[in-house]
């Protein structure tokens, strides 16, 4: 599933010991009026596993155009009069520069190493064998209801991800 960024939300993240029991959760937050787009489920995948925890993706990208644009700018300012005489080219150049390190920045932000610690638990659960199902909630009162459903459901664990992200 691709990840889904709500600004101001949070995710609830439940780890479940059997798909059967993880799914049965899933249910009851659909009936509990939970839109079903929010509601993630990974099972046995390490690596989509960690994208529960969220990501710096956003500032990674923020970072990679902040660099795209200072590198276009020094190779205007100091390029030449050549250079700067050809705005089109430059204008090109200049976007395909920029867009080539905002995407670099944005895959840079979901790696291991910025968020290693959050990672290694929700890895190790998928690792071995146990089914993570996660809920993107919006209000402070969705957060408390949808823990208290995944905890009556039979979570091993449940935590929140400061994050409005889920997979």
């Amino acid at each position: 599933m691709d990840t889904e960024t709500a600004a101001g939300s949070r995710t609830v993240v439940g780890v479940f010991a059997t798909e059967m029991a993880a799914r049965k959760a899933m249910v009851t937050l659909e009936r509990a009026g939970m839109p079903p787009d929010r509601i993630g489920i990974v099972e046995a995948n390490v690596r989509q596993a960690r994208e529960v925890a969220g990501s710096y993706s956003p500032q990674g990208a923020l970072v990679g155009a902040l660099i795209g644009i200072l590198l276009v700018g020094v190779y205007v300012v100091f390029g030449g009069e050549p250079i700067r005489q050809n705005p089109l080219g430059v204008a090109l150049g200049g976007f395909a520069i920029i867009g080539g390190l905002v995407a670099i920045g944005w895959l840079a932000g979901r790696a291991r190493v910025f968020k290693e610690d959050e990672y290694e638990g929700l890895e190790n659960d998928s690792a071995a064998g146990e089914t993570i199902v996660s809920v993107v909630c919006d209000t402070p009162e969705g957060v408390d209801q949808t823990r208290a459903i995944i905890e009556r459901a039979g979570a091993n664990e449940v935590r929140i991800e400061g994050t409005g992200e889920s997979v």
